[in-house]
Parts: C-alpha cells; sequence; structure tokens
C-alpha cells in the first residue's frame, strides 16, 4: 500500500511540474507564431533619425534599418499591447532568431512605452546609462524599430541593436 501512495505521489509531482513547463512553452509559442510584414510608421522613422542623428553626433558611423530586426521588434510590440506591460521577455529568442537569419554577431534592445513623439522615447533612451550604452555602441551595424499604438493612444516601442 505505501508503494502505491509513493509511485502516486510521483506521479502527482511529476505531472504538476509539466504544467508549468507547457506554460511556458505555450507563451513561447503565442510570442512567435505571427507572420509579420515589415511596414514603418512616421515614429519609426523619426526615432531611427534621431538615434543615428545622435550617434553622429558623438562621431559613431549611422546604423541602416535591418527588416528581420524590426520584424522581432514588431512581434515583441503585439506582445507586449497583448500582456499590457513593457518587457524584455522573449529577448534570447530574438536575440537567436537574428543569429540563425542574418548571422548577428551581437544583439541588443530598448524598449518603452507612453511616449507620444520621437524626441520624447529617444531623449528618455538617452538619459538612462543602460539604453544609451546600446545607442552608443559602437559595433552595431545595423538597427530595427517598431511602434505599435494601443487603445489609449499610448505606444509600445522596440528598438533592436544588431552586429553584423
Amino acid at each position: 500500500m505505501k508503494k502505491v501512495a509513493v509511485i502516486i505521489t510521483v506521479l502527482l509531482s511529476t505531472f504538476l511540474m509539466s504544467c508549468s513547463v507547457e506554460e511556458d512553452v505555450n507563451s513561447s509559442e503565442n510570442y512567435t507564431t505571427q507572420v509579420v510584414e515589415v511596414t514603418y510608421t512616421t515614429l519609426d522613422y523619426e526615432i531611427a533619425e534621431l538615434i543615428n542623428a545622435h550617434r553622429i553626433s558623438i562621431g559613431l558611423d549611422t546604423l541602416s534599418l535591418l527588416s528581420q530586426a524590426s520584424k522581432e521588434a514588431i512581434t515583441h510590440n503585439q506582445y507586449m499591447a497583448s500582456q499590457g506591460n513593457i518587457s524584455h521577455d522573449h529577448f534570447s529568442e530574438r536575440s537567436q532568431n537574428l543569429k540563425d537569419s542574418v548571422n548577428a554577431k551581437k544583439v541588443s534592445e530598448n524598449v518603452g512605452y507612453g511616449y507620444n513623439s520621437a524626441t520624447s522615447i529617444v531623449n528618455a533612451w538617452l538619459n538612462s546609462e543602460g539604453h544609451r550604452q546600446a545607442i552608443e555602441n559602437p559595433v552595431y551595424t545595423d538597427f530595427g524599430i517598431s511602434s505599435k499604438e494601443d487603445e489609449t493612444g499610448s505606444n509600445y516601442v522596440t528598438n533592436i541593436f544588431v552586429k553584423l
């Protein structure tokens, strides 16, 4: 009888742990299964221009827009909007996708929410040490950008930096 109780306890523990893993996998699948077409908003172009203008002002090369990085940024904005908060969730997957698809050597990202102008989001990033380091890193060659307005009129913004 004790053996049956131990076996049932072990099976229940295994089942409960599996549920947790399945939830993580389902979350990841929901995040990565979307087909994405790259289109840029006016805000996207303005952010890209301001970042490149800042880089030029400190003697760095400009970054080229990279469609594959923008696809990752678009997908991440859709995810953040669906969750209702900003995050770097699944960054390792975005990074790996870029390593696989365009042979990226290094990947970084900045995210933001609630800014309604390119100037406000870029200034916020430049006033934050970690965000500024990504913008000013001389090894980056390309970047992707995406902004997504939510139902309240606030923008989710993802900027992914890539070294090819």
